[in-house]
């Protein structure tokens, strides 16, 4: 059997080191985490910091501290985000509230916004998608006096910056998320930093209702990390993305998930995290540099969403239409180049959510739909893997066909299967 090189479309490399050094937590009480909360305190300068076991559980923590001290239910969303925030808000026991998108910029249409910002609004959460950064001071500048609360979720910025000032320290309160996928993962886990003091009694409260993590279940993550230290490499990729039961990629809504303290072993993972995320924003930026050179080079003809400060967590690009997207994804997954459609469809059409929401068109987001594909940015792409996504997107401009003047420009075997 040939194996095919397969590059996921995300991952965060972890040393063997810290997933032996970390099974040390089994034995260390609570000190790793204050350890690592302490840490997070000094470099943020929060009011309070919260290690829970994702990033929805900390979006439902900090959901359910507002609405504890509130009447107020209704919570404000991007309508093409990641499914983990309006399961949050659904598992908070809270009400969905969309605000339609700028493709541009993947941040909120700031004039539909405003007309969302009334006296039933609880909070605002702008996100920070693809580790560009939302404009969390505008979002702020709209609520300030209504009493609505901005929660910046920053779950795949971390160690960005917005405007020259550290994402996490933007909203009243804010998320990170430590999942597979992100700049720096202990498995499964969440951060809650409070940045404005009036709510960290509160988010407090809520943190001290978690329970601990049984042992099973620590071990259990620990196990799937050295599984995915040895499979996220792309000559090995390729099997557990074949595996249609382990639903790689997929995007799900579920509100079932766990709701716990972080475990001791998956702080341990986060040992020298400082390094880690700024490490692997460094290789993310430069990446995505190289892809859009070739691109601009090229003169291929589609349209990237980045900034000056986006840490690419994937880098993502808006191609023509939903038939060149199709196309582009299509050729992606026969060639294992990693390029990803992202999240499947907006908010508004999840099907869980019919009934809890409002219906109504979302022509932005709709427009992200249809032409939005994100690329690998992480530091397993090579040479010959931006040549075949350059192969790919070019090729996409004869509906997926490739040309002969196309295959005699790159080395024999990368525009086609491998």
């Amino acid at each position: 059997m040939k194996v095919q090189r397969t590059v996921a479309p995300t991952a965060a490399p972890i040393s063997l080191g810290t997933l032996l050094r970390a099974l040390g937590g089994l034995w260390s009480g609570t000190r790793l985490r204050e350890l690592v909360g302490k840490e997070l305190l000094m470099e943020f300068s929060a009011q309070g910091v919260f290690l829970v076991s994702s990033g929805k559980a900390a979006l439902t923590v900090v959901l359910k501290a507002l609405a504890a001290g509130s009447n107020r239910r209704r919570v404000v969303i991007p309508a093409y985000t990641c499914f983990s925030v309006p399961s949050a808000v659904v598992r908070a026991g809270l009400d969905v509230v969309l605000c339609d998108i700028d493709p541009a910029t993947l941040d909120f249409d700031y004039q539909e916004l405003e007309c969302r910002l009334d006296d039933e609004v609880l909070c605002v959460v702008p996100t920070h998608l693809f580790g560009r950064p939302a404009d969390v001071d505008r979002v702020r500048n709209l609520c300030s006096g209504k009493g609505i609360a901005v929660v910046e979720d920053a779950a795949q910025a971390m160690g960005g910056s917005s405007k020259g000032r550290q994402v996490g320290t933007l909203g009243d309160i804010s998320i990170f998320s430590l999942g597979r996928g992100k700049n720096l993962t202990c498995g499964t886990g969440g951060i809650i930093l409070v940045n404005t003091p009036r709510y960290l009694e509160a988010v407090r409260s809520e943190y001290g209702a978690l329970e601990e993590a049984p042992i099973l279940e620590v071990l259990k993550n620990w196990v799937e990390m050295v599984v995915m230290k040895v499979f996220i490499h792309p000559w090995l990729y390729w099997f557990p993305v074949g595996l249609p039961f382990l639903g790689l990629g997929e995007t799900r809504f579920c509100t079932d998930f766990q709701m716990r303290r972080m475990d001791e072993v998956r702080a341990g993972l986060l040992h020298g995290w400082k390094e880690l995320v700024a490490g692997s924003n460094r290789e993310r930026v430069a990446q995505a540099g190289r892809i859009l050179e070739r691109i601009c080079r090229q003169g291929i003809d589609m349209i990237p969403i980045t900034s000056a400060e986006s840490v690419n967590l994937r880098l993502p690009l808006l191609v023509r239409n939903r038939e060149e997207k199709d196309t582009v994804c299509r050729r992606s997954r026969e060639s294992g180049a990693g390029v990803s459609p992202s999240y499947p469809s907006t908010i508004q059409a999840v099907p869980e959510l019919q009934g809890r929401i409002t219906p109504r068109t979302c022509p932005g987001a709709q427009d992200v739909v249809d032409r939005l594909v994100t690329l690998p940015t992480h530091r397993y792409v090579m040479e010959r893997d931006r040549r075949r996504i350059e192969c790919i997107l070019r090729g996409a401009k004869q509906d997926g066909r490739f040309s002969e003047s196309h295959r005699r420009t790159l080395p024999a075997g990368e525009c086609g299967h491998r």
